[in-house]
């Protein structure tokens, strides 16, 4: 996959159908109670219904993705974790013990762990890019091909160390604001360490603030 594919796809991509939450609303309104008396679970089936295209909406098939990668930028020290961690987090979803494994259970969701090449982290982004243009869209690929057709709700997560650090870098080039407002503890790092991991996205945003422009 290439960026110009991934461009393509997000041009195109299927809106919600309003048909559909429209039956999920009149059926609400025909219900035996007060209006609004089930709160947000009433605008999530409308929600529900718009986006599968479909009413009555369905959950018979949820899966969740969790992908996991390391970062470069943990070099910096921004956690309290070594970036070791990370492949030892992935056993321990492949043997059932993280609390993710116990949600899924719980819902009858299927759950998969896509470990994405953690023994090549990516590279430190406050002395240059993490990833070329050929990695990310590699990395995009990979979350793509890893969606399978046919499921009624798609949870997707990540892990890594180092992943909040990130994080608030990618939040604060989007959304912008002070490193500071988007960085917090992550794995559990003090106040004096939440400092510095501001610190460290600062110097990210002022290195690849030309390219945010």
């Amino acid at each position: 996959m290439q960026f110009k594919d991934i461009s393509t796809r997000l041009e195109n991509l299927p809106g919600p159908n309003e048909d559909a939450a429209s039956a999920a609303r009149a059926r609400d309104a025909n219900l035996t109670k007060p209006a609004g008396s089930l709160g947000r679970l009433e605008e999530i089936a409308a929600w529900l219904a718009a986006w599968q295209g479909r009413h009555p909406p369905a959950l018979d098939d949820v899966r969740i993705l969790v992908f996991a990668g390391n970062h470069g930028v943990t070099a910096r020290g921004v956690s309290a974790f070594p970036s070791e961690v990370t492949a030892q987090m992935v056993a321990n979803f492949a043997a059932g013990g993280a609390a993710i494994n116990q949600l899924a259970r719980a819902f009858g969701a299927t759950l998969d762990v896509l470990a994405l090449d953690l023994d090549r982290p990516t590279r430190d982004f406050t002395s240059e890019a993490a990833m070329d243009e050929a990695e990310c869209a590699a990395a995009f690929g990979a979350g793509y091909d890893a969606v399978k057709p046919g499921s009624d709700a798609l949870i997707v997560g990540e892990m890594g160390i180092g992943n909040t650090t990130a994080a608030a870098a990618l939040s604060c080039a989007l959304f912008g604001g002070a490193p500071a407002d988007w960085t917090g503890p992550g794995t559990g790092v003090a106040a004096d360490g939440v400092a510095w991991k501001a610190q460290v996205v600062g110097e990210a945003m002022a290195l690849h603030g030309a390219a945010l422009a």
